[in-house]
């Protein structure tokens, strides 16, 4: 199969001056205080398309699509390539933080268990006894107003916050530091020994290319306008249907239902042209591995059923049912462990295990200046082992503090840790832009050590975890991979791009919590997002109250099915290294069966499809050109996106939603 041409290949790296640090560093600043701002407002109150949803939000494209022409605009004071690459990092890592990335979920979490308790549910008798003091702000009337709405004159309670809010940056300036750390060892396994490609970055390095002569190639490029006319088109005549009903809504998704005896199967035809577009990045391989494997375990669960063998109840955010969920559990297993075996040599040179080689000088290899090889860089990615390492010990005390025992918090963290580098592998490697757990590590802990082992604290503790853990349609894991292919392409130092990310998330973390807790007074949270404030921390405490009432032991069956799949994986692994004409992928099997790709396959299906036969009848040549009508098109429904959002707030319309994802 023929993989697609990566930024790095497409484009001979030039030998550029370091960037300013001063400037591009102030720009980002501001345009991530933005985010921290504006992305909530888009998605609390104006209730539209939601800006920060997917590991290439189109809010961040948007931005950067008028930074970028603005900036071409410019005379004088115009910003560099490398320059606008900074800029663009600073503005990726803060869409990270804000509503599904970290805030709107952590907030609804905190304060939840608290009011939404009834005589009903229990939970003042099951869950409160077992809460921290410091897990959430206190006094009813904190409580309920931020769910309704506070009455005029009534100030925002900042002081009840404060301490709360500290406990919990705690957990996340950890989880932040372990994310940072496993892709900063990772990094050099996956851009320069494995050479992954990064499809969701092609577009906004292509955005800022130019030639020699300081021409823009992307931008004079007539068939990337082509993709992008057609697209934003297509994009705005759905959004002037949501003002004007006359105006004919063009169905982009579909879904058949197919009935096998009692069994019912639906299958989505769900056409997303950006999806499109990343599939037809990707190699051939990887892309119909993910759509095949998907519709083999859509319908695995059914037959099996049909058989009269047992699949297990769905549980919330996992997979269609057990059997699935922990299969493909056990395929993310073994795809994490051999890719951390496949970079043992240079886990041991960072370890001492095996003397730092100096590389600097070395064929295709940068000096340590540029972010390259040699004792320099083995010294950094010390640091950043020994990081990872205290950040892990951090977050396990973090959970023991908040009632979840020693043991269940290892099991935990590393079934979490799992799951967010296949994930992560998945977005890097598969082009898939939406990630979803397909088997949330809260899942893993309780049937893997029975609720007698965690206790009731162990499991309130396991419901507070959602907030970071479960619904993670966004995470930081992915953005910082990406920003350091990024800044592979900057060939600068390390800690230039560690600044830039720590101040991004600052920032941003910063300006969306305060918005978020004013907006939540100001309106009621209610008001702002019915699932956030609502079904999220509903679904946490209703787990937690329920295995309290319910408690279960360990149930190996589950595990019977992820040994099965670690078995299958490793054999699908095995077999693709060694036979050239094996057509499946291993990342299909471990990814496919994720609701994305489920919602999303048919998307997938037809870049794979367009792919295929480009190559075969047009050639490379043919491929390549279209390649710019497909990056037009995912430019197009972007920017299309973020101009109606935009309109959406100026108008007053609320919940005017497009569909991105």
């Amino acid at each position: 199969m023929t993989t697609s041409c990566p930024p790095t290949d497409c484009h001979p790296r030039r030998s550029a001056p370091a960037p300013n640090g001063l400037r591009p560093l102030l720009i980002g600043s501001l345009l991530c205080a933005f985010v921290g701002v504006a992305f909530p407002y888009g998605n609390l109150v104006v209730r539209g398309t939601r800006p920060a949803n997917t590991s290439l939000p189109f809010g961040v494209v948007a931005v950067f699509f008028v930074v970028v022409l603005a900036n071409r605009a410019l005379r004088r004071w115009r910003l560099r390539r490398d320059e606008l690459l900074v800029v663009f990092v600073m503005l990726l890592i803060a869409a990270a933080v804000p509503t599904w990335g970290m805030v709107g979920q952590l907030l609804p979490i905190m304060t939840g268990v608290f009011y939404y308790a009834s005589p009903e549910n229990k939970w003042e008798d099951l869950l409160h006894p077992h809460l921290p003091d410091w897990f959430a702000p206190h006094g009813e009337e904190t409580i309920r107003y931020f769910y309704e709405g506070a009455p005029a004159g009534w100030k925002v309670p900042w002081g009840e916050w404060v301490g709360p809010l500290l406990a919990w940056a705690g957990l996340i300036a950890a989880f932040y530091v372990v994310s940072t750390c496993l892709m900063l060892l990772l990094r050099r396994q996956w851009v320069e020994q494995e050479h992954l490609i990064y499809p969701l970055m092609r577009l906004p390095v292509e955005m800022v290319e130019e030639d020699p002569r300081g021409e823009a190639p992307f931008w004079r490029n007539r068939l990337m306008w082509a993709g992008f006319a057609g697209v934003a088109g297509a994009t705005t005549i759905n959004a002037l249907h949501g003002y004007f009903p006359v105006v004919p809504l063009l169905p982009l998704r579909a879904d058949l239902p197919i009935r096998v005896a009692q069994e019912l199967v639906v299958a989505r035809f769900w056409l997303n042209f950006s999806v499109v577009g990343f599939a037809y990045l990707i190699n051939a391989q990887v892309a119909f591995s993910l759509w095949f494997f998907c519709l083999v375990t859509s319908w695995q669960s059914p037959l099996m059923r049909l058989a009269g063998l047992n699949t297990g109840p769905h549980e919330i955010y996992c997979a269609d049912t057990p059997v699935v969920s922990y299969q493909a559990f056990g395929g993310m297993l073994v795809m994490v462990g051999l890719g951390l075996w496949n970079a043992r040599e240079d886990l041991a040179r960072v370890m001492g295990w095996r003397p730092a080689v100096a590389e600097a000088g070395a064929v295709g290899r940068p000096p340590p200046s540029e972010g390259g090889g040699g004792d320099a860089s083995v010294a950094g990615d010390r640091v950043a082992l020994f990081l990872f390492v205290a950040g892990c010990v951090a977050i396990v005390a973090w959970l023991s503090a908040s009632g979840l025992p020693v043991g269940a918090g290892v099991t935990f963290l590393t079934a979490a840790l799992v799951m967010f580098v296949a994930l992560t592998r998945g977005i890097v490697q598969g082009g898939v832009p939406i990630s979803r757990a397909v088997l949330i590590p809260q899942s893993f802990t309780v049937y893997l050590l029975g609720t007698q082992r965690i206790g009731p604290a162990g499991l309130a503790a396991l419901a507070g975890s959602f907030a970071w853990t479960a619904d993670i349609r966004v995470f930081l894991m992915p953005f910082f991979a990406h920003a350091l292919k990024v800044w592979h392409e900057l060939r600068t130092r390390r800690r230039d791009l560690l600044a830039a990310v720590a101040l991004a998330l600052v920032v941003s973390f910063a300006g969306s919590v305060y918005v978020t807790i004013l907006w939540a007074y100001r309106y009621g949270g209610l008001n702002l997002s019915a699932w956030l404030f609502d079904g999220n921390p509903r679904v946490a405490f209703t787990y937690a109250s329920s295995l309290m009432q319910n408690p279960v032991n360990t149930e190996w069956w589950r595990f019977g099915w992820l040994a099965a799949g670690a078995v299958a994986m490793y054999g699908l692994t095995a077999a693709n290294a060694l036979f050239s004409w094996w057509p499946f992928h291993p990342l299909g099997f471990a990814i496919g069966p994720t609701q994305p790709v489920v919602d999303l396959w048919f998307s997938i299906f037809l870049g794979w499809l367009l792919k295929v036969l480009l190559l075969r009848y047009g050639g490379y040549r043919l491929y390549h050109r279209l390649t710019y009508v497909l990056l037009g098109a995912i430019l197009g429904q972007f920017v299309a996106c973020g101009f109606w959002t935009v309109i959406d707030a100026l108008v007053g319309a609320k919940g005017h939603m497009l569909y991105v994802y």
